[in-house]
Order: C-alpha cells, then structure tokens, then sequence
C-alpha cells in the first residue's frame, strides 16, 4: 500500500507531505484547493505522462517521492525491495525536459518507473467516465474481467502472421508484365556479369601483372646488371673467391685469423646463392606485348562492371548471387505462389482458431460480466437496470473476431441501449464503479485511486457507494477524493487539504483530521463554509454510525 507521499513544488504545493493508511482512506477540500494536484504528483511518480508546467514558478525542479511496503515481485525489472519490505520511487522532472527517476536510491529509465506503478496504483478518474462511450474501451474491460492475456497474445501473433504471409502474396502478385520486364532486367545483368566471369580478387592480381610487365626493360637491366657485377671475370665472386683462398692459407700459419676467413667464407657462398637466384629471374622473366594488351582490355571490362554494379568486385559478385535468386524465383512464380497461398490459408486457419478461443472466452465472461455488474448496480441503487454485453462479430483485427459495446437498460420494458444514449452523469459514476468492483479481482494491484468517482451522486446512491468503497477496501488500499459526506464519514484515515491565501503566494497544504477535525470538515461538507450547529450534529452522528 501507499504508506506516504511527499511533494516539493508541484505547481501551489511549496512542500507538503501525505501519509496514509491500509483500508479506506479519504482527501477533501474547497474547490480550488489542490486535490486535483494530488493527483498529478502521484501520476508522475508512477512514471506516466506529465508537464513541465507543474514546476512550481521561479522554483528550478518539481520533484515527488511515494514510499510503498509491503510491494508486490518485481524481481523480473531486477528490482529487489528494501529489507522492510518497502519501496520508495522518486522522480524529479527540471524545466528543461529533463528526468531523474529513482527506485530504492538507484537511478531507472522512465519507463522502467511506469511498469513499476501501474503493478502498485489504478487511478480511476472522471474521465474514466468518458472512456466508457468507447467501443474499444469495453473490449478490454471486457478481456481485462476474463484474464484474457494469454489467449489474446497467442491470436495476435497468429494475426500477424497471417498479415505478413498476405504481404508476401500480394507483393508476390504483381502483374504480368512487371514480371516479364524483372526478368528481362536480371537476365541482362547476369548475362552481362557472366560474360566476362570475374574471379574474386581478379582486379587485384591483374592491375599487379601488368605492372611488372610494364616495368619489364627496366627489371631486366637492373638484374642483368646485377648478375654481371656478381658473376662476370673479376666481379664479386672472383674477388670473394681469391680473398677466401688466401685467408685459407694465412690461418693455416695464424689460427687468430681463423674467424675472419669464415666470413669471407659465408660471403663467398651467399654471393654464390645470389647470383644463382638472380639468373633463375632472368630466364623465367619472359614479355608479350599482346599479354599486357590483353590485360590491359580485361582490367577495362572489370571496371566497367564495377562502375555499373559495383562499386567494389566483391558487391559485384554478390549482386550477381541477389539477382540470380531473385531470377529463380521468377522463373518459378507459379510454383512460389502456389505456396505462399497455402502459407497464407494455414495461416489464416491458425488465426481463426486463435480467435475462436478468444471468442469463446469473452462469450463466457460476458455472461458473468453482465449478472456481476447488474448485481453492483443494485447495491449501487440502480435495482431496476440491468447491464448487458453485446459482441458483435466483425472482420478481423488486432484485437479479435469481435467488437464489445456496453449497453444499458434503466427499466424492465426497455430494451438495453449504448450508455451514451441512457446514462446521465451520476449514472456513469456508479456504472464504472460497477465495472471496477465486478474487476476488483482480476488483478493484483494493491492501491485504487478514485478521483470523484462520485460525481454527480447524492444522498442514498452517495451512501451506497460510500459503503461499496469502504467494502473494497478490505482486501486493497482504497484512496478517494470527494466532495460528499456520505464518503468522508466512512473513512479509516481522513486528509485535509487546504490553499493558504493569506499571502500574495497561494500554498496547499495537507494535513491529517483528528475526530474534531473530521467533524468540522464533514459538516463543511454538509453545510458549506458556514458550518451550523445542525451541521455538526449531523456529521457527529454520521461518524458515529459508520
């Protein structure tokens, strides 16, 4: 539950702090006063939507904290509670857009803060009123009271699956003649490619041939010249050769000049080795001017296939893999389409089945839907309406094979109706009230919050809803804003909230009512700002009562 909330310039409210307690807890105030500032301040600790005009003015950040214990698992968000069990979420928003969310400390995206509020906080405001005129509305309601997430997930994807075979068909359909111009198009460009057959690489290889055949005269000089220097009478080996010879003759006298004679040595042999590799070059270099033209022709018909489909061989070559398939393909068009419009009819029967499924569960919890609600509506003070749930089949969609709409009958010899032509403004509190006690169960959020659910009620109906209310709060934290007695009397813990205009900045405060305090408040609420004594008599025997 809800344990405490504390604001620091939300809009009026400078700073105030709300603690609450288990059961049913109740906020009133004069019109103006701030309640609707409640509101906002905790949907925007829950993460959801919010304005940077809340920021209080001249005040740099607007920030909220709600501390919650005992909190439900949400070990699947990595989010583990303190060790009393609680969870505290805070968010500041700056006027530059700016957010800073926090759970237990440790700064969460935004959106991490909202799937952790909607597990603790169903906000029920006015216009959840409005909300029930749409169709779309209902159905969920309707999937929401059947726990229907399993089922609806499953039909969704079988849907999109059916979508996207369909895609596949219909782009697959194009016409005759687009199909004939494809093909004419890929034959082309491979026959093109194919024709000159470029290897991987290929590019590479030949742009490196043709320049060592350019280069030719100049290798050949440099190496002939290079082998005389090391081979002809009186070069470096003859030298190298006399110089070993010698030395041979002067170690055999001086062993000190042993070392030196083994480098001449190995100088002579690599010599030796150098001049034999260099004549291996000379006789394997060999020069056609027609090799190197025609070099020079296949380097130009590659670049032109790089330029066209390029830009590089490689994206050549992987074009030409892309438009082969692609030119299969067409070749096959009958067989291809042959079956893709069996994918698509399996996967429209997998749809219809799943929708079926969803089908019958909603028809099932219609039924119950209907005598649940029609019963809360009784206790609500509504004996005489009864509530229906008509499904309509429909082309399917995203959400089913079906449409819902709530309809409504207020006497036995009316037919029921759509509530936007039968329920007046009181009527449609007491039918969403209705709604969210037939779908208290449904779900494990521990905290309701109704924002004049009221509305629009009085004397008997406000005291039947006053007694549905503080019947929900058995097993769920109950918070309500309200401007009625009846409600306000039967209140576990009672809220305050008042607007300071002594000074030239409006302040809202919040404060918690002792007995005298809810006394003074519940006869303001009976009689106005001028409380009589008949007034606090009434609100003394209407604590007494509850």
């Amino acid at each position: 539950m809800l344990i405490n909330l504390s604001i620091n310039n939300v809009a009026v409210i400078e700073k105030a702090t709300a603690d609450f307690s288990d059961g049913f807890n109740i906020l009133t105030g004069e019109t103006g006063a701030g309640k609707s500032l409640l509101i906002d301040s905790l949907s925007m600790v829950l993460g959801m939507r919010t304005s940077r005009e809340l920021i209080r003015t001249e005040a740099d950040y607007a920030s909220v904290t709600a501390l919650f214990s005992p909190c439900p698992d949400f070990s699947d968000l990595d989010i583990d509670p303190e060790e009393d069990g609680s969870i505290l979420l805070s968010r500041r928003i700056y006027a530059d857009g700016r957010n800073i969310c926090k759970i237990n400390s440790a700064t969460v995206p935004l959106s991490t803060l909202r799937q952790v509020g909607e597990r603790l906080v169903t906000i029920h405001g006015q216009h959840d009123n409005i909300s029930l005129f749409k169709h779309s509305y209902h159905l969920s309601l309707l999937d929401e009271y059947a726990k229907n997430e399993q089922l609806l997930c499953e039909y969704k994807s079988a849907y999109k699956k059916m979508l996207d075979a369909k895609d596949k068909l219909e782009g697959m359909k194009k016409s005759e003649s687009e199909r004939e111009m494809q093909k004419d198009t890929l034959s082309f460009r491979i026959e093109e490619i194919k024709k000159i057959s470029p290897e991987k690489d290929e590019d590479v290889s030949l742009a490196s041939r043709r320049d060592a055949l350019r280069n030719y005269s100049s290798v050949m000089a440099n190496l002939q010249s290079a082998s005389e220097a090391l081979s002809s009478q009186g070069g470096a080996k003859d030298a190298l050769y006399a110089s070993m010879r010698n030395l041979d003759s002067a170690s055999s006298m001086d062993l000190s000049l042993e070392p030196i004679k083994e480098q001449i040595t190995d100088l002579y042999y690599a010599c030796e080795d150098a001049a034999s590799e260099i004549a291996g070059f000379i006789s394997r270099m060999s020069f056609s001017p027609g090799e190197l033209d025609e070099i020079e022709e296949r380097l130009d018909a590659i670049t032109r296939l790089k330029k066209k489909y390029g830009p590089t061989l490689d994206a050549v070559l992987e074009n030409l893999n892309t438009w082969e398939e692609e030119y299969g393909s067409l070749l096959f068009y009958d067989d291809n389409l042959s079956a893709l419009e069996n994918l698509v009819c399996e996967a429209t029967e997998e749809m219809l089945r799943a929708g079926r499924a969803l089908s019958a569960s909603r028809q099932k919890a219609a039924q119950a839907l209907e005598k649940a609600v029609t019963d809360e509506l009784a206790f609500l003070d509504m004996p005489k309406c009864i509530f229906r749930v008509n499904l309509t089949e429909d082309e399917p969609s995203s959400k089913g094979l079906e449409n819902a709409e709530f309809l409504l009958s207020t006497s036995p010899s009316e037919e029921p109706k759509p509530l936007s032509r039968i329920a007046s403004g009181g009527e449609m509190s007491r039918i969403m009230l209705a709604l969210k006690s037939a779908l208290a169960d449904c779900d494990d959020v521990g905290v309701l919050l109704f924002d004049e659910i009221d509305a629009g009620v009085s004397g008997r109906a406000a005291a039947k809803i006053a007694e549905k209310l503080n019947n929900l709060s058995a097993n769920r934290q109950i918070i309500c804003i309200t401007h009625l007695p009846q409600l306000a009397s039967r209140a576990d813990c009672h809220l305050l909230i008042e607007k300071d205009t002594s000074t030239d900045t409006f302040t809202t405060s919040v404060s918690l009512l002792d007995k005298e305090g809810r006394v003074d408040e519940i006869a303001r609420l009976i009689s106005g700002d001028n409380i009589t004594p008949a007034a606090r008599e009434a609100a003394k025997d209407m604590l007494k009562n509850n």
